[in-house]
């Protein structure tokens, strides 16, 4: 049924014409709807697949080996051998804030621990001594290896345990950092 109005050649739309305006609407915004899941869905996916590949190691080690250097700085010639337990305290305090930003700074799993069983080792291998040389005994405390020259505790190496994980792959390295 139409109505004309007189006077107007506007012809007002009927009830079954306003009934398939709004279906017609609704199909439209139904449409824009699923555009839109979709499109947050792709990108969703996408921030997924980058955090899957792990950190560079060559980095990681080099930003170990960084803190240690720092470390080693804040506490070189503040302790006499005697002290060396509160050396290798100060140096602990200072390092390990610096592996936890280590770990933190790269996404994934990486995990950073003192090994000292390694820093046992390699103190009995590595420590440097010899004819020319009046250094002291080396001694590993929790990672940490020192050593006596000239009546002071030197840090000489720190042995770090460095894991690095990922949904598809573990990689385990032991470092031995050595400050210059």
């Amino acid at each position: 049924m139409n109505r004309f109005s007189r006077g107007s050649s506007d012809v007002a739309a009927s009830g079954d014409d306003r009934g398939q305006l709004v279906l017609v609407s609704g199909a439209v915004v139904v449409v824009a709807l699923l555009t839109l899941l979709v499109v947050h869905a792709q990108l969703g996916f996408a921030g997924v697949t980058e955090t899957a590949e792990p950190p560079p190691l060559d980095d990681i080690v080099e930003t170990t080996e960084d803190a240690v250097e720092l470390a080693t700085a804040g506490v070189a010639g503040r302790y006499d051998w005697a002290e060396r337990d509160a050396a290798v305290a100060d140096f602990r305090s200072r390092l390990n804030p610096a592996l936890t930003n280590v770990e933190r700074a790269r996404p994934g799993g990486v995990a950073l621990t003192t090994n000292d069983s390694a820093a046992s080792g390699w103190a009995l291998r590595n420590c440097p001594d010899g004819p020319s040389r009046e250094f002291g005994p080396c001694v590993a405390d929790d990672g940490v290896v020192v050593q006596e020259r000239a009546g002071e505790t030197t840090v000489v190496a720190v042995l770090v345990d460095v894991r690095i994980a990922t949904p598809r792959s573990r990689t385990d390295l032991t470092v031995a950092a050595r400050p210059n």
